[in-house]
């Protein structure tokens, strides 16, 4: 049926351009004519209003909202992004790459620009005073304790970071843009965006990795709403470490992780363990967000939990990080 009013409509504008030396219709005569062939095949395809079967509209179910009622990329809500380059070989922190290197600067303006023009609440450590500490917090945290872009995600409360290299050669101008989920430095995604170099000035090359970057973004953009859809239906995510006290070893140890991590996991809509030493318990907590607001309240219902079984110290509570001492 659909592929017979599809003929039906070809066949038509056939039947215009073959009738040209008849009188010619007014032009809103025939806007309304194409309108009303299209709303024809858009019934017939189930189609809504303003909205033609080859793109519908994107839905996800989601328990975000404690209903389990489908909602859309408008109705949920957005990922907290953060934007640095890859990390250096010569130990230069994040800024300095960006301060050091234009290219790396324009990359980074390009991602920037193309996220806040989508709306997103973007981090950024340029000018942060918190920049030191983040340093000093990297002996804190087990695991990717090289990486600062792991680290300032978690301290500046990212929920997906951004990474992103270049090159310029062989007559092209190429951007590597990686998304990486911030809680456990997960790789997402690698989108590549290239536009061609004519040998143009060093202000234009510029502008062309300005533009790269940005043609990489839209791939790697549905890339992070495909893994947020998803990821929202466990909750928000919290990284947890506690440190565990000298006093506990042997049966007592294996006590406290064994006890602990399942009073944690009675609390939570999900907890994920990512390592688990004679001194450290590494945790991802997914938290309901109307249960716990922010990382206090997480640290708060840690210690509650644990209660029976060590004294909780918090060491560092800040946005997506909790860090704590079991003694």
């Amino acid at each position: 049926m659909i592929i017979a009013k599809r003929y039906v409509l070809a066949a038509s504008l056939l039947c215009l351009a073959a009738c040209s030396s008849s009188p010619k219709p007014s032009y809103e005569t025939e806007r309304a004519r194409a309108r009303a062939g299209y709303n024809e095949l858009d019934n017939a395809t189930g189609a809504s209003a303003g909205q033609t079967a080859a793109q519908p509209q994107q839905v996800y179910t989601s328990d975000y909202s404690g209903t389990g009622a489908p909602v859309t990329y408008a109705d949920m809500p957005r990922p907290v992004l953060m934007v640095l380059p890859v990390n250096s070989n010569s130990g230069a922190t994040p800024m300095e790459v960006v301060s050091n290197n234009p290219f790396s600067r324009a990359a980074m303006e390009g991602i920037n620009e193309y996220l806040t023009e989508k709306g997103y609440e973007v981090r950024s450590l340029e000018g942060s005073e918190d920049l030191n500490s983040l340093i000093q917090m990297q002996g804190d945290i087990s695991g990717n304790g090289d990486d600062m872009s792991y680290i300032a995600g978690l301290a500046l409360g990212a929920d997906v970071y951004i990474k992103f290299s270049g090159s310029v050669k062989n007559g092209m101008v190429t951007a590597e843009i990686s998304a990486y989920e911030t809680s456990t430095a997960r790789l997402l995604g690698t989108k590549t965006g290239s536009v061609q170099d004519h040998g143009s000035s060093r202000d234009n090359q510029r502008y062309l990795v300005h533009s790269a970057a940005q043609k990489a973004m839209p791939a790697l953009e549905r890339t992070i709403h495909s893994y947020w859809a998803e990821d929202l239906k466990k909750g928000v995510q919290y990284k947890v470490i506690m440190r565990i006290g000298e006093r506990f070893s042997g049966s007592a140890l294996e006590d406290l992780q064994d006890q602990g991590v399942s009073a944690i996991r009675s609390r939570f809509n999900s907890v994920k363990v990512n390592a688990m030493t004679e001194g450290t318990i590494d945790l991802v907590v997914y938290a309901n967000p109307k249960e716990y607001p922010d990382a206090f309240a997480v640290y708060s219902a840690i210690r509650q939990s644990m209660a029976n079984l060590a004294q909780t110290k918090k060491n560092n509570i800040v946005n997506k990080l909790v860090i704590l001492e079991l003694n």
